[in-house]
């Protein structure tokens, strides 16, 4: 009697104990693919400024020159445009004088 407790113990467990690593391992990868992909969303979140609030006057500030720096190159493109056409460049270059005193700020 104590012999076919053992056996149906011992086959149990032989069976039981590599089912529990397949079944068990698959959960947990689960459960960590899960985890993962929730820190990296949040992590996301944080990246972008986390809740939305008002940008800084200097972050405004740095916007604007970046704005006049492309505006001015534009201008220039177009003064040089002009003047190899023969046209009037003066309103350009008040623009273009503008746009540069407000870079140097």
């Amino acid at each position: 009697m104590k012999l076919n407790k053992t056996l149906k113990l011992t086959l149990g467990v032989l069976i039981s104990f590599p089912l529990s690593f397949l079944v068990g391992n698959e959960m947990l990868a689960n459960n960590l693919n899960e985890r993962f992909e929730y820190q990296s969303s949040n992590n996301d979140l944080l990246a972008c400024g986390g809740g939305g609030g008002g940008s800084s006057p200097a972050a405004k500030a740095a916007a604007a020159k970046k704005k006049a720096k492309a505006k001015l190159s534009f201008k220039k493109r177009a003064l040089a445009k002009a003047a190899a056409a023969g046209e009037d460049t003066s309103k350009l270059a008040a623009e273009i004088a503008e746009l540069e005193a407000l870079i140097a700020k």
